[in-house]
C-alpha cells in the first residue's frame, strides 16, 4: 500500500542518520587515532558523545554540541 510503505522507509533513514556520528567516529579514529576506538557513552548527549568518541577535550564537547544545533537545520 502505497499510503504506509513510507513508515518503514522513515524508521529506515532515521536509523541511518542516528547512527552517522559513530560511523563519523570510527573513520575519525580509524585514519587519525591508529583504530584506537573509543565506546558511546549513554550519558551524553549526540554532540558530546561524537567529541568523546574522538577523543577530545571536555571544552570540545560543547563546541560539538553547538555545531550540530547550527547545522541541524540543513
Amino acid at each position: 500500500n502505497k499510503m504506509t510503505a513510507w513508515e518503514y522507509v522513515y524508521e529506515d533513514a532515521s536509523d541511518l542518520v542516528a547512527r552517522i556520528p559513530v560511523i563519523a567516529a570510527f573513520i575519525y579514529n580509524l585514519k587519525y587515532r591508529d583504530d584506537k576506538q573509543i565506546d558511546i557513552d549513554p550519558k551524553l548527549d549526540m554532540g558530546a558523545n561524537f567529541a568523546h568518541m574522538i577523543g577530545q577535550s571536555e571544552q570540545y564537547k560543547d563546541v560539538a554540541r553547538m555545531y550540530f544545533i547550527l547545522h541541524s537545520d540543513h
